[in-house]
């Protein structure tokens, strides 16, 4: 295997790591809010990013745009309810909220990542 196939790998592994602590995190402040309702918003993102893992295009803007929205209510709940929550769960919404942005810029900017998600469709167009 190449050197640049080896980076590409690498750069799939990261995403990959960012992502599952993505969901841990979502998962825990879900739990603490008792919000069940996010749990589907949970099992999509991660139905999405096993089609974005398998180079799917639509599937990576997709959880761009899910991480948008993720990012804008998370906000939206900060302004709105922030005497109601506790510090924990607004701490925990801002981590969220970093780490969701550096998951979308990494997705749209890494172009280690990019050349992983061309050669999976290059395997899958074969």
């Amino acid at each position: 295997m190449s050197q640049l196939d080896q980076s590409a790998l690498k750069a799939r592994s990261n995403l990959l790591i960012m992502f599952v602590v993505h969901i841990v995190l979502d998962v825990i402040l879900v739990a603490m809010a008792k919000d069940l309702w996010a749990i589907s918003r949970i099992v999509v993102a991660i139905a999405v990013m096993y089609f974005v893992l398998q180079g799917r295009k639509w599937a990576k803007w997709f959880l761009v745009a899910l991480f948008s929205c993720l990012i804008v209510a998370l906000l939206a709940l900060i302004v709105a309810l922030s005497a109601k929550l506790s510090p924990i769960l607004i701490f925990g919404s801002l981590v969220l909220i970093v780490l969701s942005v550096i998951i979308e810029i990494y997705l749209v900017l890494n172009q280690d990542l990019n050349r992983y998600f061309s050669l999976k469709r290059q395997a899958y167009s074969s």
